[in-house]
C-alpha cells in the first residue's frame, strides 16, 4: 500500500526546495544587468511558482487520502513504521513562503514585469497557501 503521509512530506520538501529555487532565480534578476538574464530568471521563477501550486495540490490530495484510509489497519499510513515530524518543515515553509512574498513585492518593474503580470493574472502562490491551509499544513 502506498504511503501517503511519506509522499505528502516529499511534495512538502519540494515546494520548500521550489521556492529556494525561485528566491535564487530572484537573486539573479536583482544582481543582474544584462536584459537576457532578466527573462530567463523571470521564466525559471514562473515556472517555479507553478511547481508550488502543483505540489501543493499533491499535498491537498495525498492529506485526502490519508483521512480516507485512516483506521484501516495495512492501508492506514499514519500507523505505519515511519514516523514523520512535520512540524519544523510546517513552520520552515510559512517562513519560506513570507520571505518569497516579500523578495516578490519588492521587484521593481524593469525587474520583474514578467513575475508581476504573472502573479497579477494567476494568483498561484495565494492558491498554493490556501490549499495547504485546506489540507491542514498552513494555519
Amino acid at each position: 500500500m502506498t504511503d501517503y503521509a511519506k509522499r505528502e512530506m516529499k511534495a512538502l520538501d519540494r515546494i520548500t526546495k521550489k521556492i529556494s529555487d525561485a528566491e535564487g532565480h530572484l537573486t539573479k534578476i536583482e544582481d543582474s544587468i544584462d536584459d537576457k538574464k532578466h527573462r530567463t530568471a523571470q521564466h525559471e521563477t514562473i515556472k517555479d511558482i507553478k511547481s508550488i501550486l502543483k505540489h501543493a495540490r499533491k499535498v491537498d490530495k495525498d492529506e485526502d487520502k490519508i483521512e480516507e484510509f485512516k483506521s484501516e489497519g495495512p492501508k492506514d499510513s499514519t500507523e505505519n513504521h515511519y514516523v514523520y515530524e512535520e512540524e519544523p518543515d510546517i513552520n520552515d515553509l510559512k517562513k519560506d513562503f513570507a520571505e518569497l512574498d516579500d523578495k516578490l513585492a519588492k521587484l521593481n518593474d524593469f525587474n520583474g514585469e514578467d513575475i508581476d503580470a504573472f502573479r497579477t493574472e494567476h494568483h498561484y502562490l495565494e492558491k498554493a497557501q490556501d490549499i495547504l491551509k485546506k489540507a491542514g499544513k498552513l494555519n
